[in-house]
C-alpha cells in the first residue's frame, strides 16, 4: 500500500511505498512480547517492593514519602527525556549497526547497562547513592524500552494488533505477579540489617537473570523487516553535508533552537521564582516541590516539540497521550505509596507481603480481562474497554478512601485488576491505531511513553510531602484519603477524554 508520512521529517513531502505486513504465528508474537515480561518483572519488583522498602530501612517512617520522591522524580525525569530520544536514534539508525536491525542493538546494550545500574542499587549505602543508581537504571532501561515498543507497529499487521496487545498485556500482568511475588519472598524491612542486605542481593540477582535471559530470546528470535524507504531529498539528510558529520542528521537547526529555547525559559522561570521566594512578599513562598514540577512540565513541553509532537496536526495522537497520562496518574498515585499505606493505615504486620498479596490479586483478575479485552477490542472497539477499565479503577480508589480493612482492601484489588487488565490490553493497540508517522514509530512511541514518565514525576512529588506532612501532624489516615481521592479524579478524567479520539470509532 502507499501511505503519506504525516509525522514530520522536516522538508519531506513524497509518499513512501510500504509493503503490507504478513500475519504472524503465535511463536513470533510471543517472541516479540516476551521481553515485556522481563521489563515488568524488573519494574514491579523494584518500584512496588524493593525501593520503598530500601528507603524505609534507610530513613524511617516520618521522612519516607519525601525520600522516595527524591529518588523517583529524577529517575522519571531521565525517562521522560531518554525514551523518545532513544526511539528517535533507533529510527535513524544506518550503516553496519542497522544490518542487525534498528531496534535490537539498543535493546541489547540498554539491558547490559541496566544490569550495572541494578548492581549499584544493591550496593547503595544511602539515599543519594540510591538515587544516582536509579537514574542509571532509568536511562538504560529506556534505551532498551523505546526501540522495543516500536517492534509492535514495526512488525505486527493491523488485523493482529489487538491480539498482540492482549499478549503484551498478559505478559505485563504475569511480569508484575512474578516481580512482586519473588521480591516479597526476600525483602522484609523487619529483618536485621545484615540479613536484609543479603536477601536484597539475592532478589537483585534474580532480576538480572530474568532480564538478560528474556532479552536474549527477543533479540535472537525476532527478525525485523527492512527499513521503510527513506526520501533521498529530505532536508534532514542534506544537513549532514551542510554541517559535516559531527552532528546526527536528525539534529536540525529547528531542534537545536527548541533545545536552547526550552533551557532559557526554564532558567528564567527558575530565576523568577527564586527571586520571589527571596523577597518573601507577604510571607508567600513557592515550595521547592511545586517549583520542581513546574520546571519539569516546561521541559516536557520542549521535549514534545523537539520530537515533533503537534496536537493540532495529530489530534487523535494527542488525545491518546492525555488519556494515558490521566489513567497512569491514577494508577501511580496508588501504586507508589501502596506499601506505605499497608504499613501506616491498614497496620499490616508485614507490609511488603501484604502489598505483594494485593498486587497478585490485581494481577490474577487482570488475566481474566487482559486477553479477552484485547481480542474484544478488535471486534467491538478500543474505547469501550477504556470506559470499563476507568470505572473499575475509580471504584477501587473510593474503597481505599472509605475503609481500611485489610480483607476489604485485598478483595477490592480484584475489581481493580479487571479494570487494569482491560486497559493494559488495549493500550498498545490504541496508540498503534493513531501513530502519526510510519517512518518514525520508535520516536512516536517514545513520545507516547512521556505519558507514562510524567505521572512517575508528579505522583511522588505531590503525594510524598502530602502523606509525610499529615503523618507529622498526627493525621496519617486523612493524608492517604486525600491521596486516593486524587486518584479517583484522574481515572474519571482519563475515562472521559478517550471519547475525543476521533480516529478510533468505538
Amino acid at each position: 500500500m502507499t501511505v503519506i508520512d504525516q509525522g514530520g521529517d522536516i522538508g519531506s513531502s513524497q509518499p513512501v511505498a510500504e509493503p503490507a505486513l504478513a500475519k504472524l504465528h503465535w511463536g513470533q508474537i510471543i517472541a516479540i512480547s516476551i521481553f515485556w515480561f522481563a521489563l515488568n518483572f524488573h519494574w514491579a519488583a523494584i518500584g512496588t517492593i524493593i525501593l520503598p522498602s530500601q528507603v524505609f530501612k534507610l530513613v524511617g517512617q516520618l521522612h519516607q514519602g519525601e525520600a522516595l520522591a527524591y529518588i523517583l522524580v529524577p529517575g522519571a525525569f531521565v525517562a521522560l527525556i531518554t525514551n523518545p530520544l532513544w526511539g528517535m536514534v533507533s529510527d535513524h539508525t544506518r550503516g553496519r549497526l542497522a544490518s542487525w536491525g534498528r531496534r535490537r542493538p539498543y535493546i541489547l546494550v540498554g539491558t547490559l547497562i541496566n544490569v550495572v545500574g541494578l548492581i549499584w542499587m544493591a550496593l547503595a549505602p544511602d539515599i543519594p547513592s540510591l538515587a544516582l543508581a536509579y537514574i542509571l537504571v532509568q536511562f538504560s532501561s529506556n534505551m532498551a524500552q523505546a526501540p522495543f515498543h516500536a517492534l509492535l507497529p514495526d512488525i505486527v499487521p493491523v488485523s493482529q494488533r489487538g491480539l498482540a496487545s492482549g499478549v503484551m498485556g498478559f505478559l505485563l500482568i504475569m511480569g508484575n505477579i512474578g516481580g512482586v511475588l519473588t521480591a516479597s519472598m526476600f525483602v522484609d524491612a523487619s529483618k536485621p540489617l545484615s540479613q536484609y542486605q543479603e536477601n536484597l542481593w539475592l532478589i537483585y540477582a534474580i532480576i538480572i537473570i530474568v532480564l538478560v535471559a528474556l532479552m536474549l530470546i527477543t533479540i535472537l528470535v525476532v527478525r525485523e523487516r527492512a527499513n521503510p524507504a527513506r526520501r533521498t531529498a529530505s532536508r534532514e539528510e542534506g544537513m549532514i553535508t551542510e554541517r559535516g558529520r559531527w552532528l546526527p542528521a536528525w539534529l536540525t537547526r529547528e531542534r537545536l533552537m527548541t533545545i536552547g529555547g526550552t533551557l532559557c525559559v526554564a532558567l528564567l522561570l527558575w530565576g523568577l521564582i527564586a527571586s520571589l521566594n527571596s523577597l518573601r512578599i507577604g510571607g508567600f513562598q513557592i515550595h521547592n516541590d511545586i517549583l520542581q514540577v513546574v520546571l519539569e512540565l516546561v521541559v516536557t513541553v520542549g521535549i514534545l516539540r523537539l520530537f515533533d509532537f503537534r496536537p493540532r496536526r495529530n489530534p487523535d495522537f494527542a488525545w491518546v497521550l492525555l488519556t494515558r497520562l490521566l489513567m497512569m496518574m491514577g494508577i501511580y498515585t496508588i501504586q507508589t505509596f501502596l506499601q506505605y499505606y499497608m504499613r501506616d493505615v491498614v497496620q499490616a504486620a508485614h507490609p511488603e507481603q501484604q502489598t505483594s498479596n494485593f498486587i497478585i490479586v490485581v494481577a490474577l483478575t487482570s488475566l481474566v480481562s487482559a486477553f479477552a479485552a484485547g481480542w474484544l477490542s478488535d471486534r467491538y472497539g478500543r474505547k469501550r474497554m477504556v470506559y470499563l477499565s476507568g470505572g473499575f479503577m475509580a471504584a477501587v480508589g473510593l474503597v481505599f478512601v472509605v475503609t481500611h480493612s485489610l480483607l476489604i482492601v485485598t478483595i477490592s484489588g480484584a475489581i481493580f485488576g479487571l479494570g487494569y487488565g482491560a486497559y493494559q490490553s488495549v493500550d498498545w493497540a490504541l496508540v498503534a491505531d493513531v501513530l502519526p508517522s510510519r517512518q518514525n514509530y520508535a520516536r512516536d512511541m517514545g513520545v507516547w511513553n512521556i505519558s507514562l514518565a510524567i505521572p512517575q514525576i508528579v505522583a511522588p512529588v505531590l503525594g510524598g510531602p502530602l502523606i509525610d506532612s499529615f503523618a507529622r501532624s498526627g493525621h496519617t489516615v486523612q493524608g492517604y484519603q486525600i491521596l486516593f481521592l486524587m486518584a479517583i479524579i484522574y481515572c474519571v478524567l482519563g475515562t472521559v477524554t478517550v471519547r475525543y479520539i476521533r480516529g478510533v470509532k468505538r
